[in-house]
């Protein structure tokens, strides 16, 4: 396969963890901790995606007048209760406005929503089923892999994971040129 020719396909993970819009928000928190995933998509009984819950819809739905969708701190005045929010259902906290791509879209178009639209993971379909999700670190390892740098092939070794890259020949030029 030719690097610059990777898409979506080639990165997503395809055994995607997924939750249904009757699911108690219990149950999708249990799975996020779980899984350590920051957020997961909404299917309904044909399998078809109609939601996506993330942590940030969680904290918000605990505190709908203390946060900030935008990322703003928190407003939550002194002494003031969460909202116990354990029973409700996902579809009542869930984004139903999903920004998904295809599986054929480009890892560097893939990057530029997630940074445009403030996103962490884009859900891939094929017409309405949920084929794969792709995050942000699929998309980081996608980018820099392709472009042969530190990343490529580094983190599957044992033996330089966690060690800083020799800079490659046209990185020791770009220095000596200095």
């Amino acid at each position: 396969m030719v690097a610059g020719k990777r898409t979506a396909r080639d990165i997503m993970t395809t055994r995607v963890h997924t939750v249904r819009p009757e699911d108690p928000l219990w149950k999708v928190i249990d799975l996020l901790c779980r899984h350590r995933v920051s957020g997961v998509p909404v299917l309904d009984g044909k399998r078809r995606l109609v939601g996506l819950i993330s942590e940030r819809d969680i904290l918000h739905a605990m505190d709908p007048a203390g946060t900030d969708r935008s990322g703003a701190p928190p407003r939550r005045a002194a002494g003031r209760r969460l909202r116990d929010i354990n029973d409700l259902p996902a579809r009542e906290i869930m984004v139903t406005q999903v920004i998904t791509a295809s599986p054929d879209t480009e890892p560097l178009r893939l990057a530029s929503v997630m940074a445009l639209r403030k996103i962490r993971r884009i859900p891939i379909v094929e017409g309405k089923k949920l084929v794969g999700i792709v995050s942000h670190g699929d998309v980081y390892r996608a980018i820099f892999g392709m472009r042969g740098g530190a990343c490529a092939g580094r983190a599957a070794d044992p033996e330089t994971a966690g060690k800083e890259a020799a800079p490659t020949r046209g990185e020791t030029e770009a220095l000596r040129a200095r």
